[in-house]
């Protein structure tokens, strides 16, 4: 039988890599007033406009519980707001806010250099690729 090599997996390298930006990007964010989760979260709801708590939870990969916690923190921060979906009012979809918005602005900064120190000496190309098929791993796996 052969052994498995977690280095070998797309998945534990992806795991690897979250970790090691995720740390990069809270010291590029310290003085902010943002944390990296919360900088995740803002990044899904300008992505994607307004998500439900249930949403932001399976996104951020974080359990329910903490999802409210975070939002309470948020909201009490003036970076979202609660608002019901005109669909279902029992639901609240999470936005943000125009203050979230100056900090989105001065925070992707710091991402964008971020990333520009984790891509040197990977061409477009590749790093297009590499996009392409995380992509395919993703939908293969829903």
């Amino acid at each position: 039988m052969k052994t498995f090599d977690p280095y070998k997996s797309l998945g534990f390298q992806c795991e690897l890599t979250l970790k090691t930006f995720i740390r990069n990007l809270a010291s590029r964010l310290d003085g902010t007033g943002i944390s990296p989760t919360q900088f995740r979260l803002l990044t899904h709801l300008v992505a994607d406009g307004p998500l439900s708590q249930a949403e932001l939870s399976e996104m951020l990969s974080i359990t329910p519980p903490s999802t409210v916690k975070l939002i309470d923190r948020m909201q009490r921060d003036g970076w979202v707001i609660r608002k019901a979906d005109d669909k279902d009012r029992r639901v609240n979809k999470i936005d943000y806010t125009k203050k979230a918005r100056k900090v989105w602005e001065e925070a992707t900064i710091h991402s964008r250099r971020l990333l520009k120190q984790a891509y040197r000496g990977i061409s477009e190309n590749e790093i297009n690729t590499v996009i392409t098929v995380l992509a395919k791993v993703r939908k293969n796996l829903e």
